[in-house]
């Protein structure tokens, strides 16, 4: 069966708007085409929010739009001024590539990535050389069970330990057949 395009279909409940609403003890009494009103405001606002921030991430050369591109467009454009202070505390982008503002420890992860790339595939640094933990248990001995604790840790930990290597790329692929 031939996929078609889904169009986007999720609404704002407008029992849930009623709901909000109510919780103000200056309104009273709601319409029942009022929820319904501010639904449908809230879906183009997001819309218009949406398309101005997708401009900037595409203008930016970006695939992944980020918190850096909406606060961007937000400063921008002037009918988003009242979010600006929700986006305060949000770093501004830095230079012109897609992971240029990552510069913190969550970013870390995003830059090791490119950096194995170049990489022969069995040059890699890590203990088990990316196969399963069937490979890892076969291959570690009593006298490795400390390094096998040790490999839940992080990356940099892994490629310190230069020693184990060389022995993955030696043993034969009919030693994990058992």
């Amino acid at each position: 069966m031939p996929s078609k395009k889904k169009k986007y279909n999720a609404r704002f409940p407008p029992a849930r708007i009623k709901k909000i609403m109510q919780t103000d003890e200056e309104i009273g009494k709601v319409a029942a085409a009022v929820p319904v009103i501010i639904s449908r405001a809230l879906e183009l606002f997001l819309e218009s929010l949406l398309k101005k921030a997708c401009q900037v991430t595409q203008s930016r050369n970006a695939k992944t739009m980020t918190t850096s591109h909406l606060k961007q467009c937000i400063e921008l454009e002037q009918q988003f001024d009242f979010l600006k202070d929700l986006v305060a505390s949000v770093p501004d982008m830095q230079g012109d590539g897609e992971d240029n503002h990552m510069d913190g420890d969550k970013g870390a992860r995003r830059w090791t990535v490119p950096s194995r790339r170049g990489r022969k595939p069995g040059s890699s640094s890590r203990k088990n050389g990316g196969m399963g933990s069937k490979g890892k248990d076969k291959k570690l001995s009593g006298t490795d069970s400390e390094q096998e604790d040790e490999s839940e840790d992080t990356d940099t930990e892994g490629e310190e330990e230069t020693p184990q290597p060389p022995p993955q790329a030696s043993h034969p692929p009919a030693h994990f057949q058992r």
